[in-house]
């Protein structure tokens, strides 16, 4: 029986699995080297520019993390190409609320710190009464803020993420791989080319931020929950082959 088991876990394994085209990536930034830069993983070249030196520490969710703080003013500065679909997806772990909106990532036009609100072509951030809000501005059509349906706790990790889907018509807020909001979309994106992660307006997050994502594709909920459980190096690095290795290896165990 124990040998049956284990192989049909095997062949459940074979065929589920993370079905994303890798082209779809953007960047990625895992926030585990210390440098300059942070580093763009997904070798499409996009490293982002630390503002005010973040502080690397080593305390993130898988590896290291970026450690912001509000008083000073930091963010990472990355260049991101235009897409009208896109997934953003990123861990979070604020210490404080300390302004009235920290912001996680602001998708803006332009290499620079912009407080206008109406620059948020797309936008993450808690607010000071601990909800998680978001927004996106589809070409024409103006601010369409996200419901404030879930609170976020000091001092606790979060997977936070926001898929904007052109053929659906629809925007999507998930909390650790749950839906926490949806709003109709457009399906075109007012003009971007950058992102300020760690910042929202001229407002700061103030914690830690892990294993920032970006595709231009729309990931489904089992995805997303791939990404929080393995992490982005793991979902995308290791082919079937060797999860079926591995798998088994664990199971000869038993």
């Amino acid at each position: 029986m124990r040998l049956i088991f284990a192989m049909f876990c095997i062949w459940s394994i074979a065929f589920t699995g993370f079905a994303l085209d890798k082209n779809s990536i953007v960047g990625m930034w895992l926030f585990d080297d210390e440098n300059d830069i942070a580093k763009d993983y997904s070798g499409n070249g996009h490293d982002g520019t630390p503002i005010n030196d973040p502080e690397w520490v080593d305390d993130g969710v898988f590896g290291g993390a970026l450690l912001f703080t509000a008083g000073s003013a930091h963010n990472v500065r990355v260049p991101i190409p235009h897409n009208d679909t896109v997934t953003i997806a990123m861990w979070g772990n604020y210490r404080t609320l300390a302004s009235n909106n920290i912001g996680l990532i602001h998708v803006q036009a332009g290499d620079f710190e912009n407080a206008d609100p109406g620059s948020k072509t797309i936008g993450m951030w808690v607010e000071n009464s601990t909800s998680l809000w978001g927004r996106i501005i589809p070409d024409g059509i103006g601010n369409v803020n996200f419901p404030k349906n879930e609170s976020l706790e000091a001092d606790t990790w979060y997977h936070i993420a926001m898929v904007i889907d052109a053929d659906t018509g629809k925007a999507t807020q998930y909390l650790n791989a749950q839906e926490a909001g949806q709003v109709d979309y457009a399906g075109t994106l007012t003009q971007y080319d950058f992102a300020n992660i760690g910042r929202q307006g001229d407002e700061t997050w103030d914690g830690m931020i892990d294993e920032v994502v970006i595709f231009s594709e729309a990931l489904s909920i089992n995805d997303l929950k791939i990404l929080m459980d393995d992490g982005i190096e793991s979902a995308f690095s290791v082919e079937s082959a060797n999860k079926l290795a591995t798998t088994w290896g664990k199971l000869r165990m038993y």
